[in-house]
């Protein structure tokens, strides 16, 4: 069956590309700002993965916790990355683009679906829209953990002595 766009999601981001690769890739940072990931579980280091790499991710959605099995299929950091899950409405891809606009990075998030049948394509069409809500809640979830994190480390530079000094 064809792909099937669900959602996208489109932002500047007033932060260094690499620094937002971090926040948006790191679990020590992603399950801070994404509420329906409990864990990933990585076959080996989550510093070891490339493309092919596959991960457990367990995630909570309503009041039900589910782990799923996603492939890393494009990984070029801290431009690009790519996961496929597998389930049984069929095959989800998440991509995300990461773009360096002067001192800013353009993100861009594209979540699509290949369906497994007939029946969950109709599904989607007639739903597809409802999983705006949900993904929207994230991605602003995302931003405002990110300009939070950025504003403590500019906080925690400011109080450095050595700079204290300097400005008297």
């Amino acid at each position: 069956m064809k792909e099937l766009g669900v959602y996208r999601f489109e932002e500047i981001i007033e932060v260094p590309i690499k620094d937002l690769f971090d926040y948006l890739n790191k679990d020590e940072h992603v399950l801070k700002w994404n509420s329906m990931i409990v864990e990933n579980i990585y076959e080996g280091s989550e510093d070891d993965i490339g493309e092919g790499s596959i991960v457990t991710t367990v995630q909570k959605i309503d009041k039900k916790v589910y782990s799923f099995e996603a492939e890393l299929i494009e990984y070029k950091p801290p431009y690009r990355a790519t996961m496929k899950t597998k389930t049984k409405e069929g095959t989800s891809i998440t991509r995300y683009r990461l773009t360096p606009v002067g001192n800013s990075t353009k993100l861009e998030v594209e979540a699509s679906l290949i369906p497994s049948n007939w029946f969950y394509k109709i599904l989607v069409k007639l739903t597809g829209w409802a999983s705006k809500y949900v993904f929207d809640e994230q991605y602003k979830n995302f931003v405002t953990y990110v300009y939070e994190q950025e504003n403590s480390i500019d906080e925690a530079s400011n109080k450095n002595p050595q700079k204290e000094y300097m400005n008297s």
